[in-house]
């Protein structure tokens, strides 16, 4: 397999320094007459070794993020760039940093690097979204076709159009902490999560999702508190056992970790079967 341009490990490493670069680039338009939420439209700029990656890349993002997408061209070192201009979304820290985590996260996807972003200054008017009560409905299904789409950031950004509208609503903070998980914003999507429980404690989706926020998290025994919540809900869920169950290995509870696959497995997850023969023997 021919080594890519764009290593996880770099991605990885990376990451923390833009979610900085985001919070000062925020900061930089304030100071220059932007205000929070209004509409702004950004100059992305990717690079790769290769212009079929970008070409490629360039076709996700004019298809699903309506962006226009000026050709490539070879800069120094075997490396070639591509511009793309977004549609107008409004800016806020948080909006602006799902929008580069999303951004950064599709470039490594087709093995390019986001390599940086503007806009213009401030224009004299500023313009908003339209965020009246009765667009609520429409706001909320734009958001659940960007997800549909992968369009992670236009998600949580219409999510958080959402809640500005109608903040008692639970099924937009959980909405938004599921697009936040896929932009790999863990913490940020725990505190939706807790906002969701906290507005609709039988939310059970709500407590599954943060079971297994917290599990990825390494939070093991608040994931296992979460699943034990869940099952309370509902018995009958073979995904939250068989989730329960991998927690409790993590935890050096195998014997635990059996019973779950097995109830998962009864409940009629087959998929339990194989952590049964790998790990349990004769205890399943």
């Amino acid at each position: 397999m021919a080594a890519r341009f764009y290593s996880r490990d770099q991605f990885f490493q990376r990451m923390p320094q833009e979610i900085v670069l985001a919070a000062d680039v925020y900061r930089r338009m304030l100071e220059n007459g932007w205000k929070e939420f209004a509409l702004a439209e950004f100059e992305v700029y990717f690079v790769s070794d290769d212009r079929q990656k970008l070409e490629k890349l360039g076709y996700f993002l004019q298809d699903v993020y309506k962006m226009k997408v000026a050709g490539t061209r070879q800069s120094g070192g075997g490396i070639i760039e591509m511009g793309c201009l977004t549609t107008p979304f409004p800016v806020s820290e948080e909006n602006l940093l799902y929008f580069v985590m999303d951004m950064c996260l599709k470039g490594f996807e087709h093995d390019c690097r986001m390599d940086g972003y503007s806009t213009a200054p401030a224009p004299a008017e500023l313009q908003y979204p339209d965020e009246a009560p009765e667009k609520l409905a429409e706001i909320f299904d734009r958001g659940l076709a960007s997800y549909a789409n992968r369009n992670f950031s236009d998600c949580a950004i219409q999510f958080t159009s959402a809640i500005r509208i109608f903040p008692e609503n639970p099924n937009a903070w959980y909405s938004r902490a599921i697009a936040k998980d896929e932009l790999l914003l863990n913490a940020k999507a725990r505190e939706d999560y807790d906002e969701a429980l906290r507005l609709s404690p039988s939310f059970k989706e709500a407590w599954i999702n943060r079971a297994v926020n917290k599990d990825e998290a390494g939070d093991y025994a608040g994931a296992l508190a979460d699943y034990d919540q869940a099952i309370l809900l509902d018995a009958l869920n073979p995904a939250v056992y068989f989730n329960r169950g991998n927690t409790k290995q993590r935890l050096g509870d195998q014997a635990g970790a059996c019973r779950d696959w097995t109830k998962a497995r009864d409940l009629g997850g087959d998929y339990a079967e194989e952590s049964l023969r790998a790990y349990c023997g004769q205890q399943q």
